[in-house]
């Protein structure tokens, strides 16, 4: 994950936490400790999207 990329966790005004990426929200929880589980399991889906983007063949546009 590059450094522009890293996933932060912050508590709102409200005292929810929120993971984000830059100025992004995409996921938070009630607790501190969920919303670093939140981050952990985005990591691992982002490092799997990018092993099988990295697998997957290229297809000729030729016909």
């Amino acid at each position: 994950m590059n450094r522009d990329e890293q996933l932060t966790i912050e508590q709102t005004r409200t005292g929810y936490w929120s993971v984000q990426r830059g100025s992004v929200h995409l996921a938070g929880a009630m607790t501190r400790k969920g919303a670093e589980a939140e981050r952990e399991l985005l990591r691992r889906l982002s490092a799997r999207r990018v092993r099988r983007t990295a697998r997957r063949p290229r297809i000729s546009a030729r016909a």
